[in-house]
């Protein structure tokens, strides 16, 4: 992930540091007890332990928190049960509880309060939040009030949202609420997020921000609330690919805001544990949502949504509406032609020297090179200390190593430029830069308004490089261009991209190659329009800005060479994992009824070099660069962890060609399963109509007319009894596949390894195939 261009880029970046505690209270606290708050995440967290959607741990989590609101006062306290999650079956649900005020408006207080996973305490994410949801319960329940307060700790937000979404759609009095105010995480260690937004720029009124940065600094003299202002552009540019509770109430017009710790710190592993929490941002987040209740008690100013590009300079927010940023955009193009114009007239006569054509090859080729030497820097530390992702925990020092290797790679370029013979003429090189960032500015119009900002914004600095006549002005310029895209495509998501591209999974040396030659391909095509903009306003200069010529000599090389070897030497002596960012191997045994021992299947995003796996009392060490090992399994002990019965009715003639019968599937598994899946195939189109839910759990969306999947999530009770209905053609043949998954493993197995956490699965699945054959039962 070490791939900047410009070292202002690396700056930035290496200044996220370390994990210091911020101050939770200044001098304006409320009576929210941290205490109390962290007695009952412990018990979550803790004593409940991990809560994925519609698990029994989630159950008992939901009735702890409605056992807790009728404690508080709540007139009304119970769980909302949810059967179906967008075509999921499921056993989840959301606890409820309601504080009736003098009036019958509504404010909504809500956090998760399911995990992510059978492994994953969720003590951040998201027990912090649902714990200050039952602790504001206490704090309100205790005072007057004009609202009715209604406390959400929902299921399955996990899993796409799926409890927010079933409320929103289902509660009778949704009409009635005024305002949304959510908790995911509330970790004290690092900075607090504000995310009024949902998908496809719709965001919070400018009131509730407002209101939220203000109490947060003014009232509450509290410190680290921001706003990730280019994260939050590209995730609200389409459905929202991350996002929380809050968000299904903006998308019905309701004002809502989401308050989340730092999403760098470990979530969706097991090390979202309790000793990774940092209790002081229980306090933090519960004072911010309690003044805000108090702030619109009485009211709120309106209930709305809005459009707009939100920076936070400071304490202070700035908006900017779509359409300021279209005229923007406009002007930004206008800018750039102007300069173009006075640029063309400033060339030189027809003896500029080589002919312009050849430019486009060569300054690619410089680019390629350079990218390539930013890129690859990493696998060289990673085939030193033997990881495939050497920068897990170190990814600022790896942008200074990629600062130092793309220099490297500039003065071997520079010192082939001087037989390339590049032309003299500058607007050879601004014709081809404005080209390309107008196509940039027309696509990312073309998805919103808010993306056109930064290749705007780039195009008016190169514009402005070219206008301005002082070189020191020419070079200030050029710099800035690339960096509104540069924080774009390095955002303040970026740490928690890091963390799940190193669970990627590259089977072959074929594949690696090919990903890493994408990556530099794509970064290559983002920094070209900036190396034809460099080369434009230093051949328009007339200096030797940057000092390019001195950086080409032998010096040059000394330098950026010994600053490589020094981070090279530096990254080699960190560990590269520690007790917040460990790599998962993930353990999956899969057994097909009938078919005999089934495999057991050990892979990485990591190495499995130094796991050592036990089977049946004997120890193998595991060595070499590997990340994916398939063996036997021990025994066939799953076969008996699965029975399937199958009974048909007769087939009733629909057609002269098309029959309607059920087939009714009972499964008898011997141990609760985490997930079942039932799924149907065939090469010709056919109806399959169930009481079960339709669905994919990982949101998948087969073809309709050619495939059915029936997915029930996560542990049912036994037996499930499935009955579809299909009408199929005569004599034509669909293809049935039951699988069962479990989090625990089937026979004697255990791997383990210093710093790495291990994730059990075992697959049972049967197949078979039927039809509806002409008068008959299939």
């Amino acid at each position: 992930m070490n791939r900047l261009m410009l070292f202002i880029a690396a700056c930035a970046l290496c200044a996220g540091g370390g994990r210091v505690a911020f101050a939770a209270r200044g001098g304006g606290e409320t009576a929210f007890s941290q205490d109390s708050a962290w007695a009952d995440l412990r018990y979550l967290a803790g004593t409940i332990g991990p809560r994925p959607m519609g698990s029994p741990a989630e159950r008992r989590a939901l009735a702890f928190a409605v056992g807790k609101f009728r404690e508080y006062g709540c007139q009304e306290a119970y769980v909302m049960p949810m059967t179906v999650a967008k075509g999921v079956n499921t056993s989840s649900g959301i606890a409820v509880g309601v504080l009736k005020g003098k009036t019958g408006r509504i404010i909504i207080i809500g956090g998760h309060i399911d995990s992510a996973g059978p492994e994953i305490p969720g003590a951040n994410d998201d027990g912090s939040g649902a714990a200050s949801v039952i602790e504001l319960a206490r704090v309100i329940g205790k005072s007057q009030h004009e609202s009715t307060v209604v406390f959400c700790c929902w299921g399955g937000e996990e899993e796409g949202l799926r409890g927010s979404e079933y409320f929103a759609a289902h509660y009778p009095s949704l009409d009635s609420v005024a305002l949304m105010l959510q908790i995911d995480m509330a970790d004290g260690a690092s900075v607090l997020l504000a995310d009024p937004d949902a998908s496809w720029q719709v965001s919070a009124p400018r009131w509730l921000v407002d209101a939220s940065f203000d109490i947060f600094y003014n009232d509450l003299h509290a410190e680290g609330l921001v706003y990730p202002t280019q994260g939050a552009t590209i995730n609200s540019s389409s459905s929202g690919q991350s996002g929380s509770d809050h968000m299904p109430f903006l998308d019905r017009g309701i004002p809502a805001i989401d308050f989340t710790s730092d999403i760098s710190f470990p979530i969706h592993t097991p090390l979202d544990n309790l000793s990774n929490f940092t209790p002081a941002g229980l306090p933090r987040c519960g004072d911010l949502v309690l003044r805000l209740f108090e702030r619109f008690d009485g009211g709120v100013p309106s209930r709305t949504t809005e459009q707009y590009w939100l920076v936070v300079v400071g304490h202070h927010p700035f908006y900017f509406s779509h359409t300021l940023l279209r005229v923007f955009t406009v002007a930004a193009l206008l800018l750039g032609l102007a300069a173009l114009i006075a640029v063309r007239r400033r060339r030189p006569g027809s003896a500029a020297g080589p002919r312009a054509g050849w430019s486009i090859p060569k300054l690619v080729l410089v680019t390629l090179v350079v990218q390539a030497c930013m890129w690859l820097s990493e696998n060289v530390i990673g085939l030193i200390r033997g990881y495939r992702f050497p920068w897990a925990n170190n990814f600022g020092t790896f942008v200074v190593l990629a600062v130092f290797c793309g220099l490297v790679g500039l003065w071997c370029m520079l010192r082939v430029a001087r037989r390339m013979m590049l032309p003299a003429d500058p607007s050879v090189y601004y014709v081809r830069a404005f080209v390309m960032l107008v196509l940039f500015v027309i696509l990312m119009s073309w998805a919103n308004a808010e993306l056109a900002v930064y290749p705007s914004l780039a195009l008016a600095a190169l514009a402005i490089a070219m206008l301005v006549r002082p070189p020191a002005l020419k070079g200030l310029f050029v710099a800035l261009a690339p960096v509104p895209v540069v924080m774009l495509l390095f955002n303040e998501y970026m740490t928690l991209f890091q963390r799940l591209l190193a669970h990627l999974r590259l089977p072959s040396l074929a594949t690696s190659v090919m990903w890493n030659g994408a990556f530099v391909l794509l970064y290559s095509l983002a920094a070209l329009p900036f190396v034809f903009a460099f080369a434009a306003v230093y051949r328009d200069s007339g200096v030797d800005l940057f000092w390019l010529k001195k950086f080409g000599r032998p010096a040059g090389l000394l330098v950026a060479a010994a600053g490589a070897v020094v981070t090279g030497v530096i990254l080699c002596g960190r560990p590269v994992y520690d007790r917040l960012w460990e790599p998962n191997v993930n353990i999956t045994q899969f057994y097909r009824l009938g078919a005999g021992k089934g495999t057991v299947t050990l892979e990485s995003g990591e190495y499995l070099d130094g796991v050592r796996f036990t089977c049946q009392g004997r120890d193998t060490l595991l060595a070499g660069r590997k990340t994916q090992i398939t063996a036997p399994t021990c025994g066939d002990a799953a076969v008996s962890w699965l029975a399937v019965d199958t009974a048909v009715t007769p087939a009733e003639r629909v057609t002269d060609s098309t029959a309607v019968f059920t087939r009714r599937l009972t499964l008898h598994p011997t141990l609760r399963p985490l997930q079942v899946t039932v799924s149907y195939r065939s090469a010709l189109p056919f109806s399959a109509v169930s009481p079960w839910a339709k669905g994919s759990r990982q949101g998948l969306r087969p073809d309709t007319t050619k495939n059915a999947m029936f997915t029930w999530y996560s542990f049912p009770d036994t037996p499930l009894v499935v009955p579809v209905t299909f009408t199929l053609r005569d004599s034509q043949s669909v293809s049935e596949t039951v699988e069962v998954t479990y989090d625990s493993l089937a026979c004697g197995l255990a791997a383990a390894r210093p710093l790495t956490y291990f994730t059990p699965r075992t697959i049972v699945d049967a197949s078979s195939s039927f039809g509806a054959p002409r008068g008959g039962t299939p």
